[in-house]
């Protein structure tokens, strides 16, 4: 844009050079069309830029200085055409500005077309090489100095029609046009406003396919007092028709409505009355900014109750699907504008979502982009915003071939993003429903400086316990680094059981605590880095509606043929101390110490679950430690002590009824010692219980029979 300021100023100021070089030399005894050779190449020593005058030159010297131009073009020497005009007219009254003001009639400037170009050889509007403008200061006017007299404007009219600007990136492959340039005004003079018109079209391309287009048009009063360099706009109405592919070919209305005031020289300036709407969202507010350097922004800002699914809607994009299509119709939003200097600072921020309310404060530091968010809710029901369920059948699951795949080497974890983070983040709910859990005094505190993100609060109270979390990702040196605690205590199963699945099966305090770490930004880098530790504790809990011991009193029964007493007297199955420890190493994850006590039996396992390999190898035993069944079930003395393994080996696509099995060899020494023991009997009946050498040799034989 300053680029594009800087050509369109060089275009008028050599005009003015026209004119006074014209003025002064020509006068009015000659024919300035004469002298055309004399201006291009005046044109081309001076300035550097090939000029084309193909119309008449029309002069008039006194008392009004002016010139009338028409058809001229510009470029660069070996360049495209940069700019085209059609007709240029402008006249100074000489009396007036030998006095220190400026009286023009009617200025019009007609059909200027601007041609940029950018290509890997440069661009059309700049020649390698060529005088730059000076950076040099320049003297101050008599107007700026201290005690000067501002030149005072009074022009009878301004019109600039048929403008077109077109700007071509080749390497980049965007273009953008700006066309039907208009801009019209009654009379511009200081210290008194006057009215103004501007309206123009502008597309904007990407591969030569179109992807925006801007109808824009604009009305307001204009005043300008130079001299205490006060400019301000009243009445300010504009309208922009945006559309295009973001917006799927529709279009949509934005209006911008308000006062503004602005003081240069105490570098103030304020909206009054600010109108904007775009769709059906409409925002007010008056908005006042002090100290241009080092801005303090202050005000209010008001958004209106608006449907997001009907701006979605205006906007050509798709309905958020939810499970309530009551949601997201109703949200609206305020807040006070301010804070310190550089700083754009949004307090008591109140936003409305449907029957939730949140309150808060936003601060961004304008010159380090620094961003401190706090944000406070009272209850929501995020299963109202949840897609709706599926009614389709769900596919099969890709996790089978996992093991065949492998982990993804696919960086997840963003980590230039998180290095330019630079917020601290504060989060608060006081209830949340989600996937029918209930959970309470939901906390979120997170700070990001640097490229170490610091998730110290990730906290819940939940069915009468508590959930606390924190995570840390340090990305500032590769690889990067994750540590994650987790602290879970005195959660009730049951409950939590019944809300999830409406399954009351079973009862509970269930408590754990993890610290583990890893490095890497994949996935298969994490499984492969997991470190750590991890306890589960779950005591004084019940199994509802089933008799563990008495089940499995009467499958040993089965089994034995010891005879079955079906009588049941308990439907539950009490069980304590139920702990286990986890060790993380390299991704294996080790257990050697799980322990749990079912009424008369003690639960065992150990073993290991390799994540890197992605397979297990586990134990699990039930051991009859005291013949406790004969209220309900008695079973064979031989059965107490005996663990009753099952083995769990294989890959994690194994199918399960395959992974688990029970081991065998235990039933088989059960099976033979009974064998054995009733077939003793029977030889000691057969031999009439005698004592002896034949009774001897009977066990000797039946030792050798079955090998023990």
């Amino acid at each position: 844009m300053k680029t594009l300021l800087k050509i369109f100023g060089g275009l008028i100021a050599l005009l003015l050079v026209v004119v006074v070089a014209g003025g002064v030399l020509l006068g009015m005894f000659f024919d300035p069309n004469e002298y055309k050779p004399e201006i291009q190449k005046l044109a081309l020593e001076k300035g550097g830029v090939q000029l084309q005058i193909n119309g008449d030159l029309g002069w008039s010297v006194f008392p009004w200085l002016g010139i009338e131009i028409n058809q001229i073009k510009v470029n660069y020497p070996g360049k495209p055409q940069l700019a085209e005009l059609n007709q240029a007219q402008v006249s100074v009254e000489l009396p007036a500005l030998l006095s220190g003001n400026v009286k023009m009639s009617s200025i019009l400037l007609d059909g200027l077309t601007l041609n940029l170009e950018q290509s890997k050889q440069g661009s059309n509007w700049a020649v390698a090489g060529t005088a730059q403008p000076s950076t040099e200061s320049t003297p101050e006017t008599a107007a700026e100095s201290s005690g000067g007299a501002a030149i005072a404007l009074d022009i009878e009219s301004i019109a600039i029609t048929n403008g077109n600007i077109s700007y071509n990136d080749t390497t980049t492959g965007s273009k953008v046009l700006l066309k039907n340039f208009s801009m019209t005004s009654g009379k511009v003079t200081t210290g008194a406003y006057f009215p103004a018109e501007l309206s123009f079209q502008a597309e904007q391309y990407q591969a030569d396919q179109k992807q925006l287009t801007v109808d824009a048009a604009l009305t307001a009063e204009f005043f300008l007092d130079l001299a205490n360099q006060q400019y301000n706009i009243k009445g300010l109405a504009s309208t922009l028709g945006l559309s295009g592919v973001a917006f799927n070919d529709k279009t949509v209305q934005v209006k911008l409505n308000s006062d503004i005031e602005a003081n240069l020289a105490n570098e103030t300036a304020t909206l009054k009355g600010m109108s904007l709407s775009a769709a059906n969202v409409a925002a007010k507010g008056d908005v006042s900014v002090a100290s241009f350097s080092k801005p303090v922004i202050s005000g209010n800002l008001n958004v209106a109750q608006f449907s997001l699914q009907e701006l979605l809607a205006a906007l050509g994009q798709p309905a958020i699907e939810t499970t309530d299509p009551d949601v997201l119709k109703a949200i609206s939003f305020n807040a006070q504008l301010g804070g310190a200097a550089n700083t754009l600072g949004l307090n008591k921020m109140s936003l409305k979502l449907d029957d939730t309310n949140f309150n808060g404060s936003f601060a961004m530091n304008l010159a380090t982009g620094s961003i401190a968010f706090n944000m406070k809710g009272d209850e929501l029901n995020a299963d109202r915003y949840l897609p709706p369920a599926s009614e389709q059948p769900a596919q099969a699951s890709s996790d089978s071939k996992a093991k065949s795949t492998g982990y993804s080497k696919e960086p997840i974890i963003p980590v230039e993003l998180l290095k330019g983070l630079n917020m601290d983040v504060d989060l608060g709910l006081k209830k949340l429903l989600i996937n029918k859990l209930t959970l309470t005094n939901l906390e979120l505190a997170t700070s990001a400086h640097g490229g170490l993100v610091n998730i110290s609060k990730l906290n819940a109270d939940m069915y009468s316990g508590t959930l606390r979390n924190s995570v840390i990702i340090d990305v500032r040196k590769s690889p990067t680094k994750l540590t994650v605690n987790k602290n879970i205590s005195n959660i009730q199963i049951g409950d939590l059981l019944m809300d999830m699945a409406e399954v009351d099966r079973l009862t509970g305090t269930f408590n754990t605590q993890t610290k583990i770490t890893a490095q890497g930004d994949s996935v298969h880098a994490i499984v492969n880095s997991l470190n750590g530790n991890s306890k589960i504790t779950m005591p004084d809990g019940a199994v509802k509606g089933i008799d563990i011991a008495q089940t499995i009193c009467q499958g040993f029964n089965n089994v034995t043929s010891l005879g079955i007493d079906t009588e049941q007297v308990d439907r539950s199955t009490p069980f304590a101390d139920l702990s286990s420890n986890f060790k993380f190493t390299n991704g294996v994850v080790s257990n050697q110490d799980l322990i749990t006590k079912l009424d008369a039996i003690t639960l065992r396992g150990k073993g290991s679950v390799s994540l890197p390999a992605q397979n297990l190898d586990y134990r699990l035993g039930l051991t009859i430690e005291e013949n406790l069944f004969k209220k309900t079930c008695s079973v064979n003395n031989s059965l107490e002590g005996v663990e009753w393994p099952v083995n769990c080996k294989g890959s994690f696509d194994t199918e399960p009824a395959k992974l688990c099995r029970p081991d065998a060899s235990v039933l088989k020494e059960l099976l033979k010692q009974k064998a054995k023991k009733q077939l003793e009997g029977k030889l000691m009946e057969k031999l009439g219980g005698e004592e002896g050498s034949k009774a001897e040799g009977a066990k000797k034989l039946l030792k050798g029979l079955f090998g023990s």
